[in-house]
């Protein structure tokens, strides 16, 4: 296995490890802990750290080495309205530009997203939820695919990825919202697909909206 490959690899680790709890907000991680925990060496392990600095999951604190990003109410607030702007937008622009090509792909995202919510009404497991995280986002970035940037898909991505560690707080402290988002999802896939775009921007609103409002009850 490549150096590239290997340092992907505990990129991924780590970052899911952040999404998911393993590494509490405010853990200092120490390299030879991260070492042991994921068999890579320590310059591997600088530069996944480095990128994930880069991604916002991890702070450098002065010369005291690294610690995994703080959640917090502003934190939250800041990203949802950056997550609205970037994926309002993107979802508008598709809308108006997306072709065949653009609704198959959104077709097959929300199958799939469909598929593994109707298992999650019975079932639950990290498994089961780092496979919702992923079509999750898979759907919400297949419904901004044909916006026309690159550089718009990448930063919804990033900003995507550091507001669904909020998702994942908030799946641990309700519970799965169940029927409520799997009729969220379904309603903004009609209304994509049927270039409604006033209320396909509506109901994408509402329901990242719902994550925001729903920590404060």
């Amino acid at each position: 296995m490549s150096s590239s490959t290997v340092a992907e690899t505990v990129y991924n680790e780590i970052r899911d490890d952040i999404l998911y709890g393993e590494l509490q907000p405010g853990v200092k991680l120490k390299l030879d802990a991260l070492r042991e925990r994921y068999n890579a060496g320590v310059n591997t392990l600088r530069e996944v750290l480095n990128r994930l600095v880069a991604s916002g999951f991890v702070f450098v604190e002065g010369q005291k080495g690294f610690r995994v990003v703080e959640t917090s109410p502003s934190n939250f607030k800041e990203l949802t309205s950056m997550r609205l702007l970037l994926e309002c937008e993107g979802l508008a622009a598709s809308i108006k530009q997306g072709d065949v090509e653009w609704e198959a792909r959104v077709a097959g995202a929300h199958h799939k997203l469909s598929a593994v919510e109707k298992q999650m009404l019975s079932e639950e497991s990290r498994e089961l939820t780092v496979r919702w995280s992923q079509y999750d986002r898979e759907f919400h970035q297949a419904l901004i695919s044909a916006c026309g940037s690159d550089l718009h898909m990448r930063l919804h991505r990033e900003i995507f990825d550091q507001f669904r560690r909020y998702v994942v707080i908030e799946l641990k402290t309700h519970g799965f919202r169940a029927h409520d988002i799997i009729d969220e999802h379904r309603a903004i896939y009609d209304l994509a697909l049927a270039r409604d775009l006033d209320g396909a921007i509506a109901k994408l609103t509402d329901h990242i909206e719902t994550y925001r409002r729903r920590p404060q009850d």
